[in-house]
Parts: structure tokens; sequence; C-alpha cells
């Protein structure tokens, strides 16, 4: 360790920026010392403390310093991409809608905006009333029985998203959830309607949903409400296995990033490195191309390159899937890395495509137990 005068400062900050910056000087070799800051010009008690560090780690302080690591959550920036304050999480009373929660009220604290639990219900359908019936003697049960069995099943579910919330706060006061101010809201029709249009009307920062494992997906193939929430929404979506266990945004260290070589790969990557609390991530860059991978190896690297030095905290490094089936090369390079987050963008298609021709996103969704990252594009 240096002597005192080997150090300078490099920063004043509050003091949980600055424990903030110590972590991360830290991880990267840095001896830091914080002093509780003080100035003979002011008598006024100032709650900040100085960041020193020796003069000869000045360019990778300077480094961390620019890359807005220490910067708040982009929120202002999301706004004025016209989206709102809120983070979308939709449940549906089971283990793992509590999953969702967990990671939802994770990011939402990170992002400075609200939680809101979403619960759609079904209203019962009945069948119009068929060509040529008598209409003195009709066969269908009268407009005042559809409300009141609507009633008694929206009554029903609220009675449910009652208890669910009280679980959520229980698990709020064990410190199993974060502690955050959320709402919950509870609407009628198809959930992955519901949800496609509460997100064109209040245009939340992400939608964060629980999916089930593989082995339950497969029944699923046709009409998962996430699955059909990703490829509709314009919003980010964070998808979460309900096996999954976590208990920060550290957890999330090794990264698949699928790249489109746009200017879509810098903004979601800034986004990324802002919110989230992993300085040691590594992250893996893999082209989003049906060209053979060394027609765009040196491009996925000058890519890497820029990254790194841009993001001091992280690493990035160009990959490449082995030869053979899609799902298979994904499925080894996912297990030989041990990828904790996919990362993928991801276009709006009709049914009939996803039907013949599903997008990548929803490839890995029915195929993997990894969180993913669904990018609007």
């Amino acid at each position: 360790m240096g002597t005192t005068d080997d150090f300078f400062t490099l920063v004043v900050l509050s003091k949980p920026g600055a424990d903030r910056l110590k972590q991360i000087l830290e991880f990267h070799g840095v001896d830091v010392h914080l002093n509780d800051f003080s100035h003979a010009a002011t008598d006024d008690v100032v709650n900040a403390v100085e960041v020193r560090i020796p003069l000869k780690s000045l360019e990778i302080g300077l480094k961390i310093l620019e890359s807005g690591q220490l910067a708040s959550a982009p929120v202002s920036l999301m706004k004025m991409t016209g989206m709102g304050n809120s983070l979308l999480i939709p449940v549906d009373f089971s283990p793992a809608s509590l999953t969702a929660v967990k990671l939802g009220f994770l990011i939402a604290r990170k992002l400075n905006v609200e939680p809101i639990v979403l619960h759609a219900f079904v209203a019962p359908v009945f069948p119009s009333e068929p060509f040529g019936e008598d209409p003195d003697n009709p066969a269908l049960p009268p407009l005042e029985e559809e409300v009141q069995e609507s009633q008694a099943l929206y009554d029903i579910d609220a009675r449910k998203l009652a208890k669910f919330k009280q679980q959520i706060l229980k698990a709020q006061q064990d410190g199993s959830v974060t502690d955050i101010h959320f709402s919950t809201c509870i609407l009628e029709g198809i959930p992955e309607q519901v949800i496609q249009e509460y997100c064109k009307q209040n245009k939340p920062i992400l939608v964060v949903m629980a999916t089930r494992g593989v082995h339950k997906k497969e029944a699923d193939l046709v009409g998962s409400v996430t699955a059909e929430v990703i490829d509709s929404c314009r919003v980010p979506i964070f998808t979460v296995p309900e096996n999954c266990s976590f208990e920060d945004l550290s957890r999330f260290k090794r990264i698949l990033y699928f790249c489109t070589f746009s200017a879509a790969d810098a903004f979601n990557l800034r986004g990324l490195m802002r919110i989230s609390d992993f300085p040691a991530a590594q992250v893996s860059l893999l082209p989003v191309s049906d060209r053979p991978f060394d027609n765009v190896k040196s491009r996925l690297e000058d890519l890497a390159n820029f990254f790194n030095q841009t993001y001091p905290t992280a690493s990035f490094h160009a990959a490449a899937l082995s030869k053979g089936k899609f799902e298979d090369s994904l499925r080894d390079f996912l297990s030989n890395n041990k990828i904790d987050l996919i990362i993928v963008p991801n276009k709006k298609s009709s049914a009939f495509t996803r039907f013949f021709r599903p997008t990548l996103a929803h490839r890995i969704l029915f195929d993997k137990d990894i969180p993913l990252l669904v990018l609007p594009v």
C-alpha cells in the first residue's frame, strides 16, 4: 500500500456513490482511500466523501468515471423515447409469479420506477343467439346473468390478488423481496391481449414475466402467454424461469448478447451497464446473421474492442457457435460458457409467421431455462 502522499483526490461523491466507486476500483486492483470531505471556505456540514487513489491508477480511474457506471439509471432517456415511469409484472398467483416479482422489484428499485403487479382474468363467453331463435322462448341466459357471472369471477380473482399482495408484503418484511412501493391491478380479458393493451397505453419501461421449465413449456408451444407478449409488445421483456434463484442483479455475470451491428447495440449495452451491478460481467457478442462467421468476425472484434474501452469494468469478446443445428450449437455454447442471461433483439411478427417461422427470441424461450431479455427492434 502506498503512503498518503502517493494518493490524490479523483472525485468527491456522496457516501453511497463513493462506496460504489470504491468497490469497482478495488475489483480492478486499485487501492482506494475514502476521506470525509471538508473545505475551509464554508462552515456548512457537507455529507460528501473524497475518493483518493494512487497517481499511477489515474488512467483506469478516469476510464471508470467516464464509462457512466456511477450515473443514475437512464430513466430520463427512456422518458424521452416515450416510455413511462413504471415496470409491469403480470402474475397468475403461481410460485413462479413470486420469482418474477422478486426480479421485477430489484430492477424497479435500480431504475427508480414503480412496479405494477397485474393480473388478467377471463370473463365467461356466452354464445350469440342462433339464427331463427324464437324471441318468445329464449334459450340463452339473460344479460343480468352474464354480468353476475363476470362479477363473480372478478371478485374471486380480486381476493386472490389481495392475498398475493399480502404474500409480497410479508416477503418484503422478511427481506426476501426488495422493499419498494408497488401497486396492483386487475383487468378483464385474455392475458396476452391485456398485457399488450396495457403496454400500448402506459408504456412501461420493462415487462418482467415468469416462465415455466422447459419440460412444461413443451405443452405450451402454441398459445404461450409469454411468447405472445414477446412477439407483440414493443417494450423490453425480461423473462425469468420459475426455477431461477438469485439474491441481486449481480447474479447475471455471464451474458450472451446477440448483435445486430446497428446503433441499437451501443444504446442497449449502455443501458445494460448503467442499470446493472455486475462490474465483473463477461459479455459474449454473437452476431444475428446468416453470413459465415469469418465474414463478420472483424466487425464483431471491433465492436468488442470498442465496448472494452468504453466499459472497462466488464469484459467483452467476439463469440461464434459451432457448426451444426442452431439449437444444438446454442445449447452447447450456453452450457460450456455457463451463461446467466441471454439478450436478444426481436421484431414484431404475425401469428401466422410465428407459427411457421418463429423468431430467435421465440425459439430460445421454449428451448432454454435461462433468463432472457428481449429488446424490440
